[in-house]
């Protein structure tokens, strides 16, 4: 675990250096990127520094929930779009990613060598596209971006509502699949210091009620689960489906069948036409991030995902089920290994 102070002296550095401050999240931004984006902002503004968070999504693509809190905060914080950089850029600019470490994940891809100094703080594995900057806190350990940015804010002292303590408990709530996994002491201490500041765990819950369709789309991918001797569980929607799922549903899916008796859950249908989304979550004794990297993806041993173009579902869910037998975990700890070398 990154000591936090550590990380506040780097940040004050940074800070006192530039004049503005563009806060970016990962693409279709969910809760905790939102929560942290908007700790960051709260941040900045405490120390007199000028600052937009950039979301280039069209809000009307998101999910209720997610579009529902953006909309809620638009009044205080200054959202912008990529585009709009270039005109507000100066020499002293900082960038600050985060819940996203990866270059292909960020809306600024095209503007990050324009920024003299970039902060990166995010709980998911590293790899080769992750962002170049000397000014890197990943910690995969953490339970959420959410957590390290509320103790963050606890340590400056940044003004925190009730409203912005809701939204960073959401985040933390996100991740930890409502505080069943991956959590550590560390993490219900700074959820109860939030609710001292104003949170309320029945609103933060209730940030995640699903409309009606999208509650389906969760539904109809784990009424259609595969349970394999009770150590993982595949929800798959079927080759011959025209129906195109959110990201969001599909990594909702494969939170819900942790509930069940088994290790590490996946959840697999198409986002478009040509692109096949796996979400995958685990209980810690399998190490997700491992196999979704086996796909072109990456995450932390909790919680990762893969993006696969040129296949059908029940391929992916064939080539899924082979590496998971067990005769095969020694491909993924050389895969391990191999990634490990090419990022020393």
């Amino acid at each position: 675990m990154q000591n936090s102070k550590c990380i506040k002296e780097c940040l004050d550095k940074l800070l006192s250096s530039n004049d503005t401050v563009f806060i970016v999240p990962h693409n279709r931004p969910d809760f905790d990127a939102l929560g942290a984006s908007i700790g960051i902002s709260l941040i900045c503004k405490k120390n007199k520094k000028r600052n937009y968070i950039v979301i280039d999504d069209n809000y009307e693509t998101l999910t209720s929930s997610t579009k529902k809190m953006i909309y809620d905060i638009k009044s205080d914080f200054d959202l912008i779009k990529s585009n709009e950089i270039n005109n507000l850029i100066t020499d002293k600019s900082l960038l600050i990613a985060v819940d996203v470490n990866k270059d292909y994940l960020v809306s600024v891809r095209q503007y990050l060598e324009n920024f003299n100094d970039i902060f990166v703080l995010d709980h998911h594995l590293p790899d080769e596209h992750t962002i170049k900057t000397p000014y890197t806190f990943i910690d995969p350990k953490l339970s959420s971006t959410s957590e390290e940015v509320s103790r963050l804010v606890f340590l400056y002292g940044a003004k925190l509502t009730p409203d912005y303590a809701n939204y960073l408990l959401a985040g933390i709530i996100l991740d930890t699949n409502k505080l069943s996994k991956n959590t550590a002491a560390s993490t219900l201490s700074v959820a109860a210091k939030l609710v001292e500041k104003g949170a309320d765990a029945t609103i933060a819950n209730n940030l995640f009620l699903e409309d009606y369709e999208h509650d389906r789309a969760i539904q109809r991918l784990v009424d259609n689960t595969d349970f394999k001797t009770y150590v993982y569980a595949i929800a798959t929607d079927s080759d011959n489906s025209v129906k195109l799922y959110q990201s969001e549903d599909i990594a909702k899916a494969a939170d819900y069948l942790l509930k069940y008796n088994v290790n590490a859950t996946f959840a697999i249908a198409r986002i478009d036409e040509d692109t096949i989304s796996i979400s995958a979550r685990g209980k810690g004794s399998i190490d997700v991030s491992k196999i979704m990297r086996l796909f072109g993806g990456g995450g932390n041993e909790f919680s990762a995902a893969a993006r696969v173009k040129g296949k059908s579902i029940s391929e992916v869910k064939e080539e899924l089920n082979k590496i998971l037998n067990p005769s095969n975990y020694l491909i993924c700890e050389e895969l391990d290994k191999q990634l490990s070398l090419s990022l020393n």
